[in-house]
């Protein structure tokens, strides 16, 4: 069902973005499933794959994931070898999460599956890197704008 065109929800853009992405990613969630992988751990598999290692609060802001639901991920994700957790050097507190061999082979195989769906699903949509740039700006004028409230929801 789609909204009306005069109507709130077909011209509130956070609505219309939620929506392309959930029409995007739903192909590549069966991948997820597939293989046992819930989102929030592809998101922490994704960002580790590129990073290697990170703290958890620095985690969860590259994953875009609020703090409890990157650790209940990492616990997950720690318990199938694909991640270790270790204590930090400075603050005994802190969690350092690195991604193992295994993490990095299961990320980079679903790195490449998210690629292929993703070029699939955009082949009609012609040129997009002015649509990804104007994206970027717009969320760096966002962020600069807005007060920061913590993480986003997942």
């Amino acid at each position: 069902m789609k909204p009306a065109e005069t109507s709130f929800l077909a011209n509130y853009l956070p609505y219309l973005l939620r929506q392309a992405d959930q029409t995007l990613s739903a192909p590549f969630y069966a991948v997820l499933t597939k293989h046992e992988v819930a989102r929030s751990e592809w998101r922490v598999l994704a960002v580790l794959e590129e990073f290697e290692e990170l703290s958890v609060i620095e985690l969860a802001d590259a994953s875009l994931s609020p703090q409890p639901t990157v650790t209940h991920a990492v616990r997950r994700l720690e318990g199938r070898g694909l991640v270790t957790r270790t204590q930090g050097t400075e603050d005994r507190r802190q969690r350092i999460v690195s991604i193992t061999a295994a993490g990095i082979k299961l990320a980079r195989l679903l790195a490449r599956e998210a690629k292929m769906l993703e070029a699939d699903a955009l082949a009609n949509a012609g040129d997009l890197s002015a649509l990804v740039a104007q994206l970027e700006i717009l969320s760096t004028c966002v962020a600069t704008r807005m007060p920061q409230r913590g993480n986003v929801s997942a």
